[in-house]
This record gives structure tokens, C-alpha cells and sequence, in this order.
């Protein structure tokens, strides 16, 4: 097991370096953000942590890598919030019969987010689909925007941190400094 997801991990890092060192934090910043505002085929994981070795080796920041990712995320998945919440159930409805939503589904998951919601969106920010969809569920299932605002933030923290620290901190030592 630790052998896959070492080598998951270095495709990961491969595939996206060489964006993430051509374009920037800016792309880094736009693509969390169209990630947690339902972009489900943006590789958000494999950005941060590519992101997180190349500020290991020199090439920007740390700290500015943590503090765009973080806003990107919490503004892209609030964004969502608001359209869920605009939408509604209807529109969700309308939109998600593309991608299987029906109305059983949101039935169930809108119980399941009136028990668990704030657990949801923590949790949620690390299982893929879940963080690009979790904004328009909890805006349709009428999670108020102070309790989402909150939550959504708080697992942004720990999601930035986990990926793109913890490569940061992974790398350490291991590659040299761009001169």
C-alpha cells in the first residue's frame, strides 16, 4: 500500500510541477477556486502538493501558497453555497440529473446533511467529489451561511495544510534550493 500511493503521489507531482512553475500561484489560486465551486475534474490534491515541493525548493513562498489556497477554496465552496442557495432544490434537481442526482438521492442527502452537516463539509474538503459539491447541497439543504462559512473555512485550513504543508514539510531537506 505505501508503495501505490508513493508512486500516485510522484505522477502527481510530475503531471502538475510543470504547470504550477510555468503559471504560478495565480493558477494555482484560480484552479482551487473553480475546483471547490464544482470543477470535479481539476486536480486539486495533485496541485497542492506539487505546489507545496516546488515552495520547498524556493520557487515562491510558503505562506502565500497557504493563504491564496485557503481563500480560494473557502470563497470557491461558498460560491457554490450561494448558487445551491439560489437555486434551490429545483435547480439542483434540474442541473444534477446530468450526473445522476435524483430526487431519492437528495432526499438522502439532505437527512443526512441536517444530522451531520458541519462534519460533512470538514471531512468533506479531503473525498473527491465531495468538496466541489458539498457548497450546492448545503446551500439547497438550507444550511445557514454563517454555520457553512465557518466549517468551510475550518476544513480549508486543514486541507491546505495537509497537502500542500505537508509536501512542503515532506520535501524539507530532500531537494535542492532553486538558485
Amino acid at each position: 500500500m505505501p508503495s501505490y500511493f508513493l508512486s500516485l503521489l510522484h505522477a502527481a507531482i510530475r503531471e502538475a510541477s510543470p504547470i504550477v512553475r510555468q503559471y504560478g500561484l495565480g493558477a494555482v489560486t484560480a484552479a482551487i477556486f473553480i475546483e471547490n465551486m464544482g470543477g470535479v475534474f481539476i486536480p486539486g490534491e495533485s496541485l497542492m502538493v506539487a505546489s507545496g515541493f516546488l515552495a520547498a525548493k524556493g520557487l515562491f513562498p510558503l505562506w502565500a501558497l497557504i493563504a491564496l489556497a485557503i481563500a480560494a477554496a473557502t470563497i470557491g465552496s461558498y460560491v457554490a453555497f450561494a448558487l445551491g442557495s439560489r437555486l434551490g432544490r429545483e435547480g439542483l434537481l434540474r442541473w444534477g440529473r446530468r450526473i445522476g442526482l435524483t430526487e431519492a438521492r437528495l432526499d438522502k442527502t439532505h437527512a443526512f446533511f441536517e444530522r451531520f452537516g458541519p462534519l460533512i463539509i470538514l471531512v468533506g474538503r479531503f473525498i473527491v467529489p465531495l468538496r466541489q459539491l458539498q457548497g450546492y447541497v448545503a446551500g439547497t439543504a438550507k444550511m445557514t451561511p454563517r454555520a457553512f462559512g465557518l466549517w468551510s473555512l475550518v476544513g480549508a485550513i486543514l486541507w491546505v495544510i495537509v497537502w500542500g504543508g505537508g509536501a512542503y514539510w515532506f520535501a524539507g531537506d530532500l531537494l535542492p534550493k532553486s538558485p
